[in-house]
């Protein structure tokens, strides 16, 4: 059992658990709930389509960088004072959000909360890991994935009703008692058990960090939409992210660099688990992307219809998460992941196959059926991942975890959408040829992007489907082991 969990009482472990909830969704709902308000914000601060992607890139960049600081940050100021101040300038940042007089004020305010985001979801996953016993870590894992899961379910719906019934900038207003509840709740862990080391600060390494992360992050946001080959500015991005990343890796064989330990890496759980991270990362959030496109453009379908067809997703995502709770100490977790695994390939084949007209069941049974895939695969993962760590580790695992699970994403998107854009031109072009007259260029056309889009799917399928003997790389720690102390 760690030091946290034998001196925290049964309600202040309770308290302490819903304010760590609370963040988390907090920062869940900010990912993805200014989405459907950027029109809105693009038309009442002018500007254009760039705006707003600005207003999303600026904010994941930060909370990209900083969610791999936390570890450091932990051990200079402990893990309450960190939290609290990370709450606080997150909720400051989001009433300057509300109040942005520019686009540029409102491009910098996002900087500043994407920042603090980065460190509230692995400090709040890495403190639910201390306040809780080892035998406990599978099911409060399960209920804290649900809570990750309800943002980019929720966010969407949510920021749409506030921007409609009221203004844009009330979505950011939403974070100031969310903020509080999360703030007063987290008081309960003490702060005795929290020993701080100064460290120094690494500079070279802070700032090969902030370039290569951030040139990273922005050369994989500017690649989706984007044509082939590669624009100067992308191409530039990706070289400067290469160079940093190369030096920070040159620095840590050196034991120079300093904001993370590296040492996570050298425990086969967490470094498979990492990778299972970033690839599911990657193929679920293109689905995110791919379904509402495809629903709303080569099938047809209007908003409602497109919505109503993907929400079972989210549905079948939270419910078997929460069905996990119960199931995660009684049944192998590898088994758990290689069931998720299989039945997502299912899904990927489902969606592959779609049919172009009156396909709105077989899409909703295909986004069900993922639902319940990716249900199977969050929790294990998480709890593979920290079981054989060393608990002092925690923190950096966790801003390592979620940098890759977010850069998993990113970068799904823009390899999946440029193999997208190279089928749609080749399928086009094929079709047309193939009709000889008998058929339109709008419906070539059509039938060429259907044809890109399954063509995706089945692609991810077989991916998922090559990655399944690697769960076997993964060994279980026994439920009666003891977790290791915090040091």
């Amino acid at each position: 059992m760690s030091v946290e969990a034998g001196i925290l009482s049964s309600s202040g472990r309770r308290q302490a658990t819903v304010a760590l909830m609370v963040a988390t969704a907090m920062q869940a709902f900010d990912t993805t709930i200014a989405n459907v308000a950027l029109p809105q914000i693009e038309q009442s601060l002018g500007g254009g389509i760039e705006i707003g992607s600005w207003v999303m890139t600026s904010y994941l960049c930060a909370s990209a960088i900083t969610a791999t600081l936390t570890g450091w940050l932990r051990r200079r100021y402990g893990a309450r004072a960190l939290f609290i101040g990370s709450i606080s300038l997150f909720v400051i940042a989001s009433g300057l959000c509300a109040t942005a007089p520019s686009a540029i004020a409102l491009i910098q305010f996002r900087l500043v909360q994407g920042a603090a985001a980065g460190v509230i979801q692995p400090l709040a996953q890495a403190m639910l890991l201390d306040i809780y016993p080892q035998h406990d870590h599978g099911r409060i894992l399960a209920i804290w994935g649900a809570t990750i899961m309800a943002g980019p379910i929720l966010g969407p719906v949510l920021g749409g009703v506030i921007a409609d019934l009221t203004s844009w900038r009330w979505i950011f207003v939403l974070n100031l008692p969310l903020g509080l509840i999360a703030t007063l709740g987290v008081g309960q862990v003490p702060t005795r058990i929290e020993p701080t080391a100064k460290a120094r600060i690494d500079g070279i390494g802070l700032a090969l960090l902030i370039i290569g992360v951030g040139s990273l992050q922005l050369a994989l946001e500017r690649r989706i939409d984007r044509t082939w080959p590669l624009s100067t500015e992308t191409a530039l991005e990706a070289a400067v992210a290469a160079l940093a990343l190369a030096g920070i890796a040159i620095r840590s064989i050196r034991s120079q660099f300093t904001l993370f330990k590296f040492e996570v890496f050298r425990n086969l759980n967490f470094s498979a688990a990492v990778f299972y991270n970033f690839l599911v990362g990657a193929l679920l959030f293109t689905t995110i992307v791919f379904l509402p496109a495809l629903s709303e453009g080569p099938l047809g379908y209007d908003a409602t219809e497109a919505g109503l067809a993907l929400s079972p997703r989210g549905i079948g995502t939270m419910a078997t998460m929460l069905a996990v709770h119960y199931l995660i100490d009684r049944i192998d977790n590898r088994a758990l992941l290689g069931t998720g695994l299989v039945i997502t390939v299912g899904a990927f084949v489902l969606m592959s196959r779609v049919p172009p007209d009156g396909g709105e069941i077989w899409l909703a049974a295909a986004s069900a059926i993922q639902g319940v895939g990716v249900g199977l695969l969050f929790t294990p993962l998480s709890t593979l991942a920290f079981s054989t760590l060393d608990a002092k580790l925690r923190t950096d695992a966790a801003g390592v975890y979620s940098l890759l699970r977010q850069l998993g994403c990113a970068t799904g998107v823009a390899v999946m959408t440029t193999l997208l854009q190279a089928r749609i031109h080749s399928n086009s072009l094929r079709m047309f040829d193939a009709a000889a007259g008998a058929s339109s260029p709008s419906e070539a056309l059509s039938h060429g992007v259907l044809a890109a889009y399954t063509g995706c799917f089945q692609t991810m399928a077989i991916i998922t489907a090559v990655t399944l003997p690697g769960i076997l790389l993964f060994r279980v720690l026994r439920t009666d082991s003891a977790a290791p102390t915090v040091a």
